[in-house]
């Protein structure tokens, strides 16, 4: 089948949207042909749009014709969403709303002055059906983040157009600390009960669907990730972080400060909005758990694996801890993590590549229940979440458990094993997409 891919996040930083959006294309590609991608700079939170519900239809006509316009619309529109954040009005700085006849309208409006919204409309487009990468996008939150709605209007486009839907590898979840958006959930599970196929990654978002989203069928697949086992596994090995360093990674003391070869422990952040509500106390709380953790005989590095964990430069300035920037090649990154001791962290898609090579995690709190999610699919003995801001005691916690885990090679087999099983499943996405 022709199929246009959407929710191709490789646009961004993150190490899940990268390999997760990578893993999944591969296995969509195995049987079918994409011929068209949505990427994530069109649907993520952070639009690249220049739009306003009261301009004419001219208006976007005419702006297209000005010199540099691609450049005048990337600061505008940036200025353009922090206006409507500001005046408490974002709905009308963006085309996509609960009103998918309408966000259809709006787009083909706006597509002069928004060459890269072309994307979005399928229209004119020679295609099969839709496979949606559905990671981490569906969170029911309020207000509405907007990737959701974006996605919608996608599948709503392809219903419209008699093409097949599947969306494969989702999560779904409200948002901690905030209030379930019920409209939305009244959209998608209108849209999914139309679907071929809906194909969740654990058994979290498989209850919230039979419960929020009664009229779909969801089936359990492990994330497209797993399926890299084999990949992450290879003979090829990543003994020395000097091979690797990105652009903005160089420095001299980089080329001698990232051996891999002796045992270490990685920590990074969360996907938590706890951590940008305080940067200080954040960045406090961070150095005291790297501190207490060079108490022992390993290595320590930080890693960046999203943007979300910029706060960790200054850790490491802190602390004088190496920094593992997050610009680095990504299936370097995951031989990485999956070589490491242990790993802490409140990341849901590094902590599969960890799991890869048989890495023990240690969890902080996300911004859904992917980490409590993940370590019941991976069936640890003891499910826990620590804050995402680790309290003082979290971190005499933590730093226990991490002596507990660094040296238990029976642990990290069970791990690796657990994983390879799941790996197996998560492959069969391939056959479903016919």
């Amino acid at each position: 089948m022709k199929i246009i891919y959407i929710g191709d996040n490789r646009n961004r930083g993150n190490y899940g949207c990268r390999a997760t959006s990578t893993a999944l294309s591969m296995l969509v590609s195995h049987n079918n042909k994409i011929v068209g991608r949505v990427k994530g700079d069109s649907t993520y939170f952070y639009p690249d749009v220049f739009y306003f519900k009261y301009f004419p239809k001219w208006l976007y006509k005419s702006v297209k014709k000005l010199p540099y316009w691609n450049h005048i619309r990337t600061i505008l529109s940036r200025v353009m969403f922090k206006v409507g954040r500001k005046i408490g009005k974002p709905e009308w700085f963006d085309f996509v709303s609960l009103d998918m006849e309408r966000s259809i309208k709006n787009l083909k409006k706006c597509l002069p002055a928004n060459p890269n919204l072309e994307q979005l409309d399928f229209e004119k487009k020679d295609y099969d059906g839709i496979v949606i990468n559905g990671e981490g996008s569906f969170i029911f939150c309020t207000p509405q983040w907007r990737e959701p709605l974006v996605i919608s209007m996608c599948i709503y486009q392809a219903l419209k157009h008699h093409k097949k839907v599947f969306f494969m590898n989702a999560m779904f979840s409200d948002r901690p600390g905030n209030q379930r958006n019920i409209q939305t959930l009244a959209l998608v599970n209108d849209l999914l009960s139309k679907s071929n196929v809906v194909s969740v990654r654990e058994s979290f978002s498989f209850e919230y669907a039979k419960k929020y989203l009664s009229d779909t069928n969801p089936i359990i697949i492990p994330d497209a990730l797993f399926s890299w086992y084999s990949l992450i596994n290879d003979s090829h090995k990543v003994t020395n972080g000097k091979y690797y360093l990105a652009h903005a990674a160089e420095s001299d003391e980089y080329y001698e400060c990232l051996d891999f070869t002796k045992p270490y422990i990685l920590v990074s952040g969360s996907s938590s909005n706890m951590l940008g509500e305080n940067m200080n106390k954040t960045i406090q709380a961070y150095s005291s758990l790297v501190k207490e953790l060079k108490n022992l005989n390993y290595n320590i590095y930080l890693i960046q694996v999203c943007e979300g964990d910029f706060f960790l430069k200054e850790v490491s300035e802190f602390t004088n801890t190496p920094l593992i920037s997050m610009e680095t090649p990504i299936l370097a990154a995951a031989k990485i993590l999956s070589n490491a001791r242990v790993y802490v962290s409140g990341r849901y898609h590094p902590a599969i590549m960890a799991s890869l090579g048989g890495t023990p995690c240690i969890f902080m709190g996300s911004n859904s229940h992917k980490t409590l999610s993940l370590q019941e699919l991976m069936n640890y003995e003891i499910v826990k979440e620590y804050c995402a801001i680790p309290t003082n005691e979290d971190i005499i916690e933590i730093v226990h458990r991490v002596v507990e885990y660094a040296d238990n090679d029976n642990m990290r087999i069970m791990i690796k094993n657990r994983a390879f099983a799941l790996s197996n499943e998560s492959i069969k996405m391939k056959d479903l997409i016919k």
